[in-house]
């Protein structure tokens, strides 16, 4: 008996996937000559956009068109009822299962297991351990076939004790979840709360001293520029690309010589300006302009925002993020492969300007307000990986057979296999016979 045999569980084998299957092989379009396949279709048809969500551990068969591409009971590719269905590339390199009868393109392998003899979501559950497969082929798309997925290698414990592992898996996993779903609904809460400090920040208590103004009035304008007239000069240029608008920071500016500047190239930008990008403004994507970027140039893309000695240019860059800001400019916006609004839309915005010296109490409150909301945005990320992690741990306590207490009383899976066996081999006799029938 080998080392690797010993380390085993009580009662487990390692096999091959091939071993505990009824059928794995890859999926098939029928025949265009199958007139079933064009017309009056009654079976989803799945592909491989149907099964990449790695969170749903069941086909959402609701989502699964049923186009004239679709099958009836007459096509010889029909996928059966609870089968285990898997993508071939390996990017998305999750399973998923499938509960009612349908038909799948050539790149999704399908899994059927021995009804009563292997438990589907044992096996659900150690493919989704292992991730996408380590062996592959191809070399732009790397991508499975059914001849590796048959010689994958699997830890089989006896079925009653896979069946406990999956109960086990479950229970944990459903708190998990429920945890999760609560860390997300806190961080619904904390972003409601950041607009509520930038809401209360413009529209709170008034003093005599707030006027009505526009944008136009407290901003400068911005100085355009040709590059080309300068061949040979080195600029830094900022466009929508550069822009993380999660962060809301410039990371990527681009490098360019004045006679290969882009046409859009046009914006002299300073240290501190806002820069608001005029396309899908829905898509927030703004920044400060920081030190290093001072006097290189922006995409006339964006709505540049430089502000007079009347506004601190923090507040500026907080208006911009009001849910009220937005939702002046999302009807304003023209066009449909590339909505924009325009300049004057953004300089027309008006809003109420309070005195200076209000205006930094005012930055200041937003600030220790956010934060407070990055602080906790930050710990819930964390915590949220963590939960992640702790699934996988899960898993890999349950494949190593730590995870539920063995039963000396249980079938061993070495019989197990052999009833497998038996049970295959009467089935390929039974489908010889039929086809010599025919």
């Amino acid at each position: 008996m080998s080392q690797q045999e010993l380390e085993l569980p009580q009662g487990w084998v390692e096999i091959k996937l091939n071993d505990i299957a009824i059928r794995l092989q890859a999926g098939g379009t029928p025949s265009t000559r199958q007139s079933a396949y064009y017309q009056n279709g009654t079976i989803p048809f799945v592909k491989i956009d149907d099964i990449t969500n790695s969170d749903t551990k069941y086909l959402e068969t609701t989502k699964v068109k049923i186009t004239k591409q679709g099958l009836d009971d007459s096509s010889a590719w029909l996928v059966p009822e609870n089968s285990l269905l898997y993508s071939m590339y390996a990017s998305y390199g999750l399973p998923i299962i499938n509960k009612i009868k349908v038909a799948t393109s050539q790149a999704i392998i399908v899994y059927q297991q021995p009804q009563d003899l292997i438990s589907l979501d044992f096996v659900y559950y150690f493919l989704k351990f292992m991730g996408p497969f380590s062996t592959t082929k191809g070399t732009t798309q790397k991508n499975l076939n059914a001849g590796i997925v048959k010689n994958y290698k699997v830890l089989l414990p006896p079925l009653n004790e896979q069946k406990r592992i999956v109960s086990k898996i479950e229970e944990i996993f459903s708190k998990i979840d429920s945890a999760k779903l609560s860390l997300e609904y806190t961080k619904l809460q904390l972003e409601q709360y950041r607009q509520s400090l930038l809401k209360s920040a413009f529209e709170g208590k008034h003093t005599e001293q707030w006027e009505s103004v526009k944008l136009e009035s407290i901003t400068e304008k911005i100085e355009n520029t040709n590059p080309k007239d300068n061949p040979d000069h080195k600029f830094k240029y900022c466009d929508i690309a550069s822009i993380d608008n999660t962060n809301h920071i410039i990371v990527n500016p681009k490098n360019f010589l004045g006679k290969d500047a882009p046409s859009r190239a046009r914006q002299i930008i300073h240290q501190e300006d806002v820069i608001f990008s005029t396309v899908r403004t829905y898509l927030h994507n703004f920044a400060i302009v920081p030190s290093e970027l001072n006097n290189q140039l922006c995409s006339t893309g964006f709505c540049v925002l430089r502000g007079t000695d009347s506004i601190i240019t923090k507040l500026i860059f907080y208006l911009v993020q009001t849910i009220q800001f937005e939702n002046y400019l999302n009807p304003l916006q023209r066009g449909t492969s590339y909505p924009a609004v325009r300049n004057n839309d953004i300089l027309n915005y008006k809003f109420l300007l309070p005195a200076l010296k209000e205006q930094e109490q005012i930055v200041s409150q937003i600030e220790q307000g956010f934060s407070l909301i990055e602080n906790t945005t930050q710990i819930i990320e964390s915590t949220l990986q963590k939960l992640q992690t702790m699934k996988m741990s899960v898993l890999k306590q349950a494949f190593e057979g730590k995870l539920v207490p063995q039963d000396p009383n249980d079938e061993p899976a070495s019989v197990l296999l052999e009833r497998i066996k038996s049970t295959k081999e009467s089935q390929n006799t039974k489908q010889r016979g039929m086809k010599n029938v025919k």
